[in-house]
Protein backbone atom coordinates (compact mmCIF):
# COMPACT_ATOMS: atom_id res chain seq x y z
CA UNK A 1 0.00 0.00 0.00
CA UNK A 2 2.91 2.64 0.85
CA UNK A 3 4.17 1.62 -2.80
CA UNK A 4 1.02 2.21 -4.02
CA UNK A 5 0.80 5.77 -2.13
CA UNK A 6 3.97 6.89 -3.16
CA UNK A 7 3.77 6.28 -6.88
CA UNK A 8 0.87 8.05 -6.75
CA UNK A 9 2.46 10.96 -4.93
CA UNK A 10 5.15 11.09 -7.42
CA UNK A 11 3.15 10.12 -11.19
CA UNK A 12 0.10 13.29 -9.83
CA UNK A 13 3.34 15.57 -9.12
CA UNK A 14 4.80 14.85 -12.35
CA UNK A 15 2.15 14.28 -14.87
CA UNK A 16 0.98 18.18 -14.74
CA UNK A 17 4.66 19.46 -14.89
CA UNK A 18 6.16 16.82 -17.50
CA UNK A 19 6.63 17.95 -20.90
CA UNK A 20 5.89 14.66 -22.20
CA UNK A 21 2.50 12.97 -20.47
CA UNK A 22 2.81 9.89 -22.03
CA UNK A 23 6.17 9.26 -20.44
CA UNK A 24 4.75 9.66 -16.45
CA UNK A 25 1.55 6.93 -17.79
CA UNK A 26 4.15 4.80 -18.72
CA UNK A 27 6.20 4.68 -15.95
CA UNK A 28 3.06 4.73 -13.53
CA UNK A 29 1.72 1.54 -15.58
CA UNK A 30 5.73 -0.26 -15.54
CA UNK A 31 6.36 -0.21 -11.86
CA UNK A 32 2.61 -1.13 -11.22
CA UNK A 33 3.00 -4.18 -13.28
CA UNK A 34 6.13 -4.63 -11.46
CA UNK A 35 5.10 -4.37 -8.39
CA UNK A 36 1.97 -7.33 -9.17
CA UNK A 37 5.00 -9.91 -10.42
CA UNK A 38 7.27 -9.49 -6.95
CA UNK A 39 3.89 -9.74 -4.65
CA UNK A 40 2.91 -12.71 -6.81
CA UNK A 41 6.32 -14.19 -6.42
CA UNK A 42 6.15 -13.39 -2.59
CA UNK A 43 9.27 -11.38 -2.83
CA UNK A 44 10.19 -9.70 0.88
CA UNK A 45 9.67 -5.81 1.63
CA UNK A 46 13.02 -5.41 0.97
CA UNK A 47 12.56 -6.02 -3.20
CA UNK A 48 9.94 -3.53 -2.78
CA UNK A 49 11.72 -0.81 -0.81
CA UNK A 50 14.45 -1.03 -3.63
CA UNK A 51 11.77 -1.04 -6.18
CA UNK A 52 10.36 2.49 -5.11
CA UNK A 53 13.88 3.36 -4.96
CA UNK A 54 14.17 2.68 -8.70
CA UNK A 55 10.76 4.44 -9.48
CA UNK A 56 11.81 7.68 -7.87
CA UNK A 57 14.86 7.71 -10.01
CA UNK A 58 13.03 7.04 -13.02
CA UNK A 59 10.65 9.69 -12.06
CA UNK A 60 13.18 12.62 -11.70
CA UNK A 61 14.27 11.69 -15.06
CA UNK A 62 11.02 12.90 -16.25
CA UNK A 63 11.84 16.07 -18.18
CA UNK A 64 9.63 18.76 -16.47
CA UNK A 65 8.12 22.71 -17.07
CA UNK A 66 10.18 24.85 -14.88
CA UNK A 67 6.82 27.00 -14.28
CA UNK A 68 5.09 27.11 -11.38
CA UNK A 69 2.18 24.28 -10.99
CA UNK A 70 -0.96 25.36 -8.82
CA UNK A 71 -1.92 22.58 -6.47
CA UNK A 72 -5.34 21.40 -5.58
CA UNK A 73 -6.30 19.17 -2.45
CA UNK A 74 -8.80 16.00 -2.61
CA UNK A 75 -10.29 15.03 -0.12
CA UNK A 76 -13.78 12.70 0.24
CA UNK A 77 -15.65 9.59 0.55
CA UNK A 78 -12.55 6.70 -0.14
CA UNK A 79 -14.43 5.09 -3.53
CA UNK A 80 -15.20 8.23 -4.81
CA UNK A 81 -11.47 9.58 -4.10
CA UNK A 82 -9.73 7.15 -5.60
CA UNK A 83 -11.52 5.78 -8.52
CA UNK A 84 -11.59 7.97 -11.77
CA UNK A 85 -15.19 6.34 -12.33
CA UNK A 86 -16.43 7.15 -9.36
CA UNK A 87 -15.60 10.99 -9.90
CA UNK A 88 -15.80 10.94 -12.86
CA UNK A 89 -12.32 11.41 -14.16
CA UNK A 90 -12.46 14.91 -12.25
CA UNK A 91 -8.50 13.96 -10.85
CA UNK A 92 -7.14 13.43 -14.20
CA UNK A 93 -9.00 16.87 -16.04
CA UNK A 94 -7.69 18.53 -13.09
CA UNK A 95 -3.79 16.99 -14.77
CA UNK A 96 -5.12 18.10 -17.54
CA UNK A 97 -5.42 21.62 -17.22
CA UNK A 98 -2.02 21.88 -15.06
CA UNK A 99 -2.68 21.49 -11.82
CA UNK A 100 -1.23 19.18 -9.27
CA UNK A 101 -4.14 17.43 -7.53
CA UNK A 102 -2.73 16.40 -3.92
CA UNK A 103 -4.31 12.98 -3.15
CA UNK A 104 -4.05 12.15 1.11
CA UNK A 105 -2.34 8.41 0.56
CA UNK A 106 -4.51 5.62 1.49
CA UNK A 107 -2.38 4.48 3.94
CA UNK A 108 -4.08 7.13 6.17
CA UNK A 109 -7.43 5.86 5.87
CA UNK A 110 -6.43 2.89 7.57
CA UNK A 111 -3.97 4.43 10.10
CA UNK A 112 -6.40 6.19 11.39
CA UNK A 113 -7.27 3.21 13.40
CA UNK A 114 -4.85 3.32 16.02
CA UNK A 115 -6.48 6.76 16.73
CA UNK A 116 -10.13 5.73 16.93
CA UNK A 117 -9.05 2.89 19.98
CA UNK A 118 -7.66 6.05 22.13
CA UNK A 119 -10.11 7.69 21.48
CA UNK A 120 -13.16 5.55 21.72
CA UNK A 121 -11.40 4.58 25.57
CA UNK A 122 -11.35 8.45 25.96
CA UNK A 123 -14.89 8.53 25.03
CA UNK A 124 -16.44 5.82 27.12
CA UNK A 125 -17.62 4.15 24.02
CA UNK A 126 -15.57 0.69 24.78
CA UNK A 127 -12.96 -0.58 27.53
CA UNK A 128 -9.27 -0.69 27.21
CA UNK A 129 -8.10 -4.43 26.78
CA UNK A 130 -5.05 -6.14 26.21
CA UNK A 131 -5.81 -5.61 22.46
CA UNK A 132 -4.36 -2.19 22.78
CA UNK A 133 -0.82 -3.68 23.34
CA UNK A 134 -1.24 -5.28 20.27
CA UNK A 135 -2.21 -1.80 18.24
CA UNK A 136 0.26 -0.28 20.06
CA UNK A 137 2.66 -2.88 18.72
CA UNK A 138 0.94 -2.67 14.86
CA UNK A 139 1.41 1.16 14.95
CA UNK A 140 5.11 0.92 15.73
CA UNK A 141 5.76 -1.40 13.17
CA UNK A 142 3.94 0.74 10.72
CA UNK A 143 5.12 4.06 11.30
CA UNK A 144 9.00 2.01 10.93
CA UNK A 145 7.76 1.65 7.50
CA UNK A 146 6.57 4.75 6.65
CA UNK A 147 9.00 6.56 8.17
CA UNK A 148 11.31 3.88 5.41
CA UNK A 149 9.52 4.56 2.52
CA UNK A 150 9.77 8.46 3.71
CA UNK A 151 13.42 8.73 3.81
CA UNK A 152 13.63 6.91 0.10
CA UNK A 153 10.71 9.44 -0.95
CA UNK A 154 12.96 12.21 -0.23
CA UNK A 155 14.84 12.27 -2.94
CA UNK A 156 12.00 12.89 -5.36
CA UNK A 157 11.89 15.99 -6.55
CA UNK A 158 8.82 16.90 -5.77
CA UNK A 159 8.70 15.51 -2.48
CA UNK A 160 5.41 15.59 -0.05
CA UNK A 161 6.10 13.38 3.23
CA UNK A 162 3.26 10.64 4.21
CA UNK A 163 1.92 12.63 7.38
CA UNK A 164 2.15 11.03 11.26
CA UNK A 165 -1.27 10.13 11.77
CA UNK A 166 -1.25 11.17 15.49
CA UNK A 167 -0.07 15.25 14.25
CA UNK A 168 -3.40 14.71 12.19
CA UNK A 169 -5.91 13.50 14.47
CA UNK A 170 -4.61 16.33 16.80
CA UNK A 171 -5.60 19.00 14.16
CA UNK A 172 -8.96 17.71 13.55
CA UNK A 173 -9.57 17.92 17.19
CA UNK A 174 -9.27 21.79 16.90
CA UNK A 175 -12.56 20.88 14.54
CA UNK A 176 -14.89 18.15 15.99
CA UNK A 177 -14.60 15.39 18.70
CA UNK A 178 -12.20 12.34 17.37
CA UNK A 179 -15.75 10.22 17.97
CA UNK A 180 -17.35 11.26 15.09
CA UNK A 181 -15.73 7.85 13.08
CA UNK A 182 -18.63 7.58 10.60
CA UNK A 183 -17.91 8.07 7.02
CA UNK A 184 -14.35 8.87 6.51
CA UNK A 185 -15.30 10.34 9.79
CA UNK A 186 -12.50 12.98 11.40
CA UNK A 187 -10.01 12.21 8.40
CA UNK A 188 -11.49 14.34 6.18
CA UNK A 189 -11.25 17.84 8.22
CA UNK A 190 -7.81 16.64 9.22
CA UNK A 191 -6.81 16.27 5.67
CA UNK A 192 -7.88 19.75 4.80
CA UNK A 193 -6.51 21.37 8.01
CA UNK A 194 -3.22 19.34 6.95
CA UNK A 195 -3.29 21.12 3.21
CA UNK A 196 -3.63 24.40 4.58
CA UNK A 197 -0.48 24.00 6.86
CA UNK A 198 1.40 23.00 3.54
CA UNK A 199 -0.16 26.42 2.16
CA UNK A 200 -2.30 24.52 -0.01
CA UNK A 201 -5.93 26.44 0.80
CA UNK A 202 -7.91 24.82 -2.55
CA UNK A 203 -9.41 22.21 -1.78
CA UNK A 204 -11.95 19.81 -3.31
CA UNK A 205 -14.15 17.78 -1.17
CA UNK A 206 -15.64 14.49 -3.28
CA UNK A 207 -18.76 12.40 -1.85
CA UNK A 208 -21.35 10.64 -3.15
CA UNK A 209 -25.03 12.29 -2.97
CA UNK A 210 -26.70 11.98 -0.09
CA UNK A 211 -23.89 10.56 1.69
CA UNK A 212 -25.08 11.50 4.94
CA UNK A 213 -21.93 10.65 7.14
CA UNK A 214 -19.67 12.65 4.87
CA UNK A 215 -21.75 15.57 4.60
CA UNK A 216 -21.71 15.97 8.46
CA UNK A 217 -17.90 15.75 8.92
CA UNK A 218 -17.20 18.04 5.92
CA UNK A 219 -19.69 20.41 4.73
CA UNK A 220 -21.04 20.69 8.08
CA UNK A 221 -17.91 21.34 9.76
CA UNK A 222 -16.84 24.40 6.97
CA UNK A 223 -17.72 27.19 9.27
CA UNK A 224 -15.03 25.69 11.98
CA UNK A 225 -12.57 24.88 9.39
CA UNK A 226 -12.61 28.78 7.43
CA UNK A 227 -12.61 30.28 11.20
CA UNK A 228 -9.09 28.39 11.56
CA UNK A 229 -7.79 29.60 8.26
CA UNK A 230 -10.00 32.23 6.24
CA UNK A 231 -8.07 31.46 3.37
CA UNK A 232 -9.70 28.24 2.76
CA UNK A 233 -11.54 27.79 -0.52
CA UNK A 234 -13.21 24.43 -0.42
CA UNK A 235 -15.39 23.10 -3.22
CA UNK A 236 -17.73 20.32 -2.68
CA UNK A 237 -18.66 17.92 -5.16
CA UNK A 238 -21.55 15.61 -5.10
CA UNK A 239 -21.54 12.34 -7.21
CA UNK A 240 -24.42 9.79 -8.60
CA UNK A 241 -25.28 8.20 -11.64
CA UNK A 242 -27.63 11.58 -12.51
CA UNK A 243 -24.73 13.74 -12.03
CA UNK A 244 -24.18 16.04 -14.82
CA UNK A 245 -20.51 15.90 -16.26
CA UNK A 246 -21.00 19.70 -17.77
CA UNK A 247 -22.30 20.52 -14.14
CA UNK A 248 -19.16 18.98 -12.70
CA UNK A 249 -16.42 20.30 -14.81
CA UNK A 250 -18.09 23.82 -14.43
CA UNK A 251 -17.83 24.28 -10.85
CA UNK A 252 -14.09 22.70 -11.12
CA UNK A 253 -13.82 25.58 -14.10
CA UNK A 254 -14.56 28.09 -11.74
CA UNK A 255 -11.94 26.95 -9.06
CA UNK A 256 -8.93 26.64 -11.23
CA UNK A 257 -9.70 30.00 -13.08
CA UNK A 258 -9.58 31.78 -9.27
CA UNK A 259 -6.32 29.28 -8.45
CA UNK A 260 -4.41 30.46 -11.38
CA UNK A 261 -5.73 34.43 -11.22
CA UNK A 262 -4.46 34.08 -7.54
CA UNK A 263 -1.00 33.06 -8.83
CA UNK A 264 -0.94 35.22 -11.33
CA UNK A 265 -1.34 38.57 -9.17
CA UNK A 266 1.25 36.64 -6.82
CA UNK A 267 3.77 36.80 -9.75
CA UNK A 268 2.72 40.36 -10.98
Amino acid sequence: MLFADSLSKMYYAIAPRAKVKQQADQLKALYMHKLQQLIQQKQSKKAIFELLTQAVVHFNQIETHHKDCPQIGIVGEIYVKYNSFGNQHSVEWLVEQGIEPVIPPMIEFFAQCFVNYDSNVNNFLSSKSYISYLISFFEKIAHRYIDKTNKILSQFKYYQPFHNIRDMSKKAEEILNLANQYGEGWLIPAGIMTFAEQGINNVISLQPFGCIANHVVSKGVEKRMRDLNPKLNLLYLDFDDGAGEVNVLNRLHFMISSLKYTQLQRIV
